[in-house]
């Protein structure tokens, strides 16, 4: 195995961002009904606020431009051995479409329970007032894709085949000279040679040699 070090890029998306906008909300409160004197009560109450806001959109949308351009038309009029020549004018208007980029906006609704801390004698009751709307500022968190990079070491590490010397006995040969006969038989002829026979005997009386 082996390693290596290099830098890499490392790249990050942070989602989320928050930002302040300005919303127009909108809630009933809760009044007491009833005109009952004595030490008042107190309570916690959920009132509903709801909220609008215009959210943007970057589009682009067919714009119409219009203008407005004067029309001539002339004829001749022969009136006896004249000719006089009678022009007509009038305004016609000449509209072209094109695609521009332009901001529409959406309308969204929302509304939530909020806690309200009402007061009261005992005894008396709450019914919902005249609704109220005001502007109000507001923290609200945006999806905002935004690509972060970084440079950092990152290692890599491989198996990598290597060869290996291995010694292993190999047989070796060494040509040694060596006489070797054998018979053959060429052109086979008769060779007359002397033949001296050997007579041993022992001298005795038996054989009258002694």
């Amino acid at each position: 195995e082996e390693c290596e070090e290099t830098s890499g890029r490392v790249a990050s998306l942070s989602m989320k961002i928050a930002i302040k906008e300005e919303v127009d909300v909108c809630r009933k409160p809760l009044v007491k009904d009833c005109e009952i004197e004595g030490p008042e009560i107190c309570r916690t109450e959920y009132e509903s606020e709801c909220w609008t806001k215009q959210e943007v959109h970057d589009v682009e949308d067919d714009v119409v431009t219009c203008t407005t351009e004067v029309e001539e038309k002339c004829e001749d009029e022969t009136s006896g051995y004249t000719t006089n020549t009678k022009c007509s004018k009038w305004p016609k208007e000449v509209c072209t479409v094109e695609k521009k980029p332009v901001k529409k906006y959406t309308p969204i609704t929302g509304c939530t329970k909020e806690p309200r801390e009402i007061c009261a004698p005992s005894g008396c009751g709450f019914k919902e007032g005249e609704e109220e709307c005001y502007k109000k500022t507001q923290t609200v968190v945006q999806d905002s894709p935004k690509e972060q990079c970084s440079l950092e070491p990152q290692r890599t590490c491989k198996h990598v085949t290597k060869l290996v010397p291995k010694l292993e006995p190999t047989e070796e040969c060494v040509d040694v000279p060596k006489e070797v006969c054998t018979r053959s038989r060429t052109n086979p002829r008769k060779v007359k040679k002397p033949v001296v026979k050997k007579w041993c005997y022992i001298p005795t009386e038996e054989s009258g040699l002694a």
